[in-house]
């Protein structure tokens, strides 16, 4: 890969992870630090607080899957930076760039990915 589309790549990595972290950072005002329902001992206030409580794992359980994106886009800057990004990881060929223009951290190519995806190995 040339400078040229290291740089556009990298950019657009850029771009991605400033949008997770934004976007983690929103759940976690939205969902950690907010207050907890208001408990009373009445059957509506259960279900309340049941579904805020759901709310809330939902908020986290999405929050987590932004981080592990994040850590994705972290490793392909690293790849950039080894001259390695755009050269699967199963197969050592270039990634198509079509492939990285829609998912940048993808770290195979769609054959790999596929096979990695139906067996669980490459």
């Amino acid at each position: 890969m040339n400078k040229k589309d290291a740089k556009k790549y990298e950019k657009l990595l850029m771009e991605e992870g400033e949008k997770l972290g934004m976007g983690i950072r929103r759940l976690e005002e939205d969902t950690l630090y907010q207050t907890a329902t208001d408990q009373t001992a009445d059957i509506a206030s259960y279900a309340e607080v049941g579904t805020d409580n759901f709310e809330r794992e939902t908020a986290l359980s999405i929050a987590s899957g932004e981080a592990q994106r994040l850590r994705d886009v972290a490793d392909a800057l690293e790849r950039i930076k080894q001259n390695k990004y755009g050269d699967c990881e199963g197969c050592d060929k270039p990634i198509n760039p079509k492939r990285l223009e829609v998912f940048p951290s993808a770290r195979y190519c769609i054959e790999c990915q596929s096979k990695l995806e139906k067996t669980g190995t490459l």
